[in-house]
């Protein structure tokens, strides 16, 4: 099972140099922090002094009083479990080091030290780094890339700009396999520069599939030359899991839970410690146990992990993906002399995302919008919704039309294999997904064309399509695309490409329910094998992070509480379970398609599977 720890990023009220006074809030932020659960707690650089003491750093009153206050901070966690990193002036061998400290279970179990020092009373902790110093009856192993043990979780430190700096000893820390990067600084607040800078810690965290927790220096902090703002901020493998309102007057605390195995399995699916040579390192420092979350209140699991919860981003990433599926397919177009672009039309989601990359790819090739032949094929569960869309889209568009009823081929069919029409078993509605298959590869062949297919990343999972019937295509575009960022892909082209009557077509597409018009009167596919909400969630955890059933299944319940009872998202979840491994024989031979998304089943780049494995549910 995967554990989950809670993070918390604390800004406490401060004073520049009285230290008793911060000591006193830093110790109760500890408490609080801790009364909720969090087992590593984060405090900003040189807190235990205030970073804006400036000359004051070389003032021995000041070192006595750092002195007493780590005493305090180990009296604190020798009663709690919890690991305490502060930041304070470490007064050595007659030099100043700006440092960070992980107190735990009564003692300092190691020291990080900032290299890039900006103060000229501190000295560059390049000193110290892989040596180990006496420090309050302790001797303390020093250095930048130090990594802390505590059961599943591993975690290193970098003090304040170093973790930006060239060559950023937070990569390094996440070579050694940190899952969890601290980050205590005392940046100033200016205009633009602070959400700068947290672009760049979002950016590292995905570049080095780490959580990344930065708190910042607070306006109790002296004003004389800049502001500090008191910034905190928690990313998770490039996504904002927490943050707070900078510039605040009052102490601050923020959480994260994190999954640290998430993070391990994430990194052998991407092959990310296989692109380091491989070093030898210090062994790790091993601090014992730490709590483990007691609820998943703080973890942040998006609903829809395909589709980006930001609108801008949401719609920059449509634009790239239509580029991207376009471009594709344009250049098979190319490749391949194609004349026509041949897509069987039905009215539902795929058909017609795939149809409008078609128009794109036309666009892009100077091509006439009827070199895209779409073919509606009415069958004997088609309804006039659908078909009455089809007909009006390929209009719309100037695309060449072409309706070829198949009910007479597949009766005729069913006499040929001796079926009864009257049984609507599953060869019922195959039968009537290969006959289309076969009328649109001759079609393509007589027009010296290819047929492009439709079929998506949801279906592929499922195996919720035909083999050698819609399964099969000359081009397919939409297998990296999941069925929950399709609805979105639809309607921002229906909003930014296409006319307003085109566009309101398009709309009610997205508004019609799934479903694959195989049998006679209403078949929505997602009463019969569940949400694509909930499919599409169990494949990204599945695929990307080697989840458990067990752990989708908790975590579906934790993100879907409110959408479905636990017992529908344990049906749907044996459904995916059950048809993601035994369907794999459906994918192995999928046609070729650019990936788009952030990822594709296809056996020759991203998903790699046997097609007779038995992972058990249980």
């Amino acid at each position: 099972m995967f554990t989950s720890y809670r993070i918390a990023s604390a800004v406490p009220e401060l004073i520049p140099g009285n230290i008793q006074y911060n000591i006193t809030q830093i110790i109760d932020l500890c408490n609080k922090a801790a009364g909720h659960g969090a087992g590593v707690i984060l405090f900003p650089e040189l807190c235990i002094t205030g970073a804006s003491c400036g000359d004051l750093f070389g003032s021995s009153h000041l070192i006595s009083g750092v002195q007493k206050a780590i005493q305090e901070i180990k009296k604190f966690t020798s009663s709690c479990e919890c690991a305490v990193v502060a930041g304070f002036p470490l007064f050595y061998c007659g030099r100043v080091y700006d440092c960070a400290a992980v107190f735990h279970n009564g003692r300092i179990a190691g020291i990080c030290g900032k290299y890039s020092v900006e103060n000229p009373l501190f000295t560059s902790f390049a000193q110290l780094d892989g040596s180990a110093i006496f420090l309050d009856n302790d001797t303390v192993p020093c250095g930048k890339d130090l990594i802390f043990e505590a059961d599943e979780l591993r975690f290193g430190i970098s003090v304040g700009s170093d973790l930006l700096a060239p060559g950023t000893p937070a990569e390094l820390l996440g070579v050694r396999g940190a899952q969890l990067i601290l980050n205590p600084t005392c940046d100033g607040e200016f205009a633009a520069a602070s959400r700068e800078r947290e672009e760049q810690i979002k950016v590292l965290s995905s570049r080095t599939l780490t959580a990344i927790a930065s708190a910042g220096a607070g306006t109790g902090e002296s004003g004389t030359d800049m502001v500090c703002g008191g910034r905190a901020v928690i990313f998770n493998n490039g996504r904002k899991a927490a943050c707070n309102t900078p510039l605040a007057a009052a102490s601050s605390l923020i959480y994260a839970d994190i999954l640290p195995r998430m993070t391990e399995f994430r990194r052998i699916r991407e092959h990310i410690s296989n692109v380091f040579t491989q070093e030898r390192y210090a062994a790790p420092v091993i601090l014992g146990m730490i709590p483990a979350s007691p609820d998943w209140q703080e973890l942040k699991l998006p609903k829809n992990p395909f589709v980006p919860e930001n609108t801008t981003e949401l719609a920059l990433r449509c634009r790239e993906i239509t580029m991207i599926q376009s471009t594709a397919l344009a250049r098979r177009v190319k490749c391949t002399g194609s004349r026509k672009l041949v897509i069987g039309l039905s009215g539902g989601l795929d058909s017609t995302w795939a149809f409008l990359i078609c128009v794109e790819c036309c666009k892009q090739l100077g091509l006439a919008p009827d070199t895209v032949c779409a073919v509606t094929m009415p069958g004997f569960g088609t309804s006039s919704r659908t078909r009455s869309n089809a007909e009006k889209m390929a209009i719309s568009f100037g695309a060449e039309l072409r309706e070829i009823p198949i009910a007479d081929a597949v009766t005729a069919h069913f006499k040929d294999i001796g079926h009864d029409p009257g049984n609507h078993n599953v060869a019922y509605e195959n039968s009537q997904a290969r006959e289309r298959t076969q009328i649109l590869m001759d079609l393509a062949n007589e027009l010296s064309g290819i047929v492009v297919g439709t079929g998506d990343l949801s279906e592929l999972a499922l195996g919720w399509c035909t083999f050698n019937g819609d399964q099969m295509a000359m081009y397919g575009v939409n297998g990296s695309i999941p069925k929950t960022l399709m609805r979105h892909l639809v309607t921002f082209y229906a909003e930014n490409f296409a006319s307003p009557a085109s566009g309101a077509i398009l709309k009610d597409v997205v508004a019609t329910p799934v479903s694959p018009e195989l049998l006679p009167g209403a078949q929505h596919t997602e009463e019969l094998v569940g949400s694509y909400d909930l499919h599409d969630f169990f494949l990204w955890y599945t695929v990307k992070y080697g989840a458990s059933p067990e752990f989708l299944q908790k975590a579906a319940e934790h993100v879907f509480q409110d959408d479905f009872p636990a017992a529908e998202i344990s049906r749907v979840l044996q459904i995916f379970w059950r048809r993601f491994q035994s369907q794999q024989f459906k994918r192995n031979p999928m046609p070729d398609g650019a990936k788009a998304g952030t990822f594709s089943l296809s056996p020759r780049t991203d998903w790699h599977a046997p097609s007779d494995s038995v992972l058990p549910f249980n």
